[in-house]
């Protein structure tokens, strides 16, 4: 499964936000005691530390709760390979002045911006709100509350808090040569037993994508996958708290590129990769068959995420500028179930049990299109497969890495791929279907 949101500080903007703000000057009457010299400070002192790995300098400012909160959020922060880690200001509320030269607070949208070696093409970020504190003009400013950023409330699941190193007290990290895979310390010896499925998954997604889109640019190397047995925990995942869909076992989240987008233009969107997240409580990691199952889903959402830094965050409802979602999770199907055919058949055979097949290809709404989800899912891979059988497997790829970059084109597309516009291919697709049902 995939699931897309927009970036950068065009989030904000498109929330009602401003630009980035600095440290705003009082009044004649009012005494500038917490300048924007010293919010710069905070934020620069907490990247060095980190960078460091001194953690007394880094939880130097934090108090109270806060304090021990960012002890575990930096002793995990250090078990992950950063290619780029850096903390910026967002937005600020008040300026940082007092008429009586005591007492100020002021909240800061703090961006943790970070790149994850090998597996970001670009920077990405996690939004923070701080709460600061300065006592009066002599005292050092402090830091007392850390949470999720709400600056953004009607968009808050693109905030991508919390992470998993916010939510464990001790993060497992096990790293492999394409995947990092992270669980809560108490889950370790299943991440341990899983890990080496993730990592086969992620190679052979890797050197299929290889032998068919070589010179496709921004291609990430590696993957963080986050393994998860409390519903509620991974739900919470990258998701502010948000709502569970009830029949996800893992999810793609994208992860748009913090240096872009600042006009609000989503056109000109990027993504950085993908973080993923899979319930390891669902009967893909309990069955006894759970070695065909993890690697179902791992290549499932690890194809999702291979082809995501193409998409110009153009994936919504409209059917003719969107991507289309038979593209997105046919292709992520596809991709698991290429390398055993017999799983694909039964995936479709349970799928379609019972289902009033239309002709038509799915539309944008999964949940409501045909009468089930798994309905969607397998006609989607079937008209991957139908195209990979009819254009052979390096135009399917070729195909989907173009329809992410330019949705609107699809009938283009498909002529390149098949030789069939789009009314044409489903015709075509509808009888393919027919023969396979």
């Amino acid at each position: 499964m995939a699931v897309f949101g927009v970036g950068g500080l065009a989030l904000y903007k498109a929330a009602g936000g401003g630009s980035l703000p600095g440290a705003q000057g009082g009044g004649d009457e009012e005494q500038q005691i917490l300048s924007s010299d010293e919010i710069a400070t905070l934020l620069n002192g907490r990247t060095t530390a980190l960078k460091s790995g001194d953690e007394e300098e880094f939880l130097e400012p934090f108090v109270g709760a806060a304090k021990e909160k960012q002890r575990k959020i930096f002793q995990n922060l250090r078990k992950i390979p950063f290619a780029e880690s850096k903390y910026m200001v967002l937005k600020q509320t008040g300026d940082g002045s007092d008429e009586w030269g005591s007492d100020v607070k002021l909240t800061l949208d703090v961006a943790f911006v970070h790149q994850i070696e090998g597996v970001d093409v670009r920077p990405v970020s996690e939004w923070y709100r701080w709460a600061v504190e300065k006592e009066s003009e002599s005292a050092e400013p402090r830091i007392s509350e850390v949470g999720g950023s709400p600056g953004a409330a009607a968009l808050a699941n693109a905030v991508y808090y919390p992470a998993p190193w916010d939510l464990y007290d001790d993060m497992y990290v096990k790293r492999q040569a394409h995947t990092i895979t992270v669980s809560a310390n108490k889950n370790a010896a299943d991440a341990d037993r899983f890990a080496p499925v993730v990592e086969e998954s992620a190679k052979k997604d890797l050197e299929l994508w290889g032998a068919n889109a070589t010179s496709v640019a921004n291609t990430p190397e590696g993957f963080l996958v986050v393994l998860e047995p409390d519903r509620k925990t991974y739900t919470k995942l990258y998701n502010n708290d948000g709502d569970d869909l009830g029949w996800d076992a893992g999810e793609s989240v994208p992860m748009p590129a913090f240096n872009v987008g600042n006009g609000g233009d989503q056109e000109q969107l990027q993504y950085g990769g993908a973080r993923i997240k899979m319930d390891s409580s669902t009967s893909r990691f309990t069955s006894a068959a759970w070695r065909a199952g993890v690697g179902d889903i791992s290549r499932h959402e690890i194809a999702h995420a291979l082809v995501q830094p193409q998409d110009p965050g153009a994936y919504g409802n409209d059917e003719k500028t969107s991507i289309r979602a038979w593209v997105v999770e046919g292709f992520a199907e596809y991709v698991s179930y290429r390398f055993d055919r017999a799983q694909g058949d039964e995936r479709v055979r349970r799928g379609l049990a019972g289902e009033d097949f239309t002709g038509e290809l799915p539309g944008q709404d999964f949940e409501v299109e045909y009468s089930s989800v798994g309905a969607n899912y397998a006609l989607s891979y079937l008209a991957m497969r139908f195209l990979a059988e009819k254009g052979g497997e390096d135009a399917l790829f070729e195909f989907v890495v173009d329809h992410y970059r330019t949705p609107t084109k699809l009938d283009q597309q498909l002529q390149r791929a098949v030789g069939m516009n789009e009314s044409e291919f489903q015709a075509a697709w509808a009888q393919y279907v027919r023969s396979s049902i």
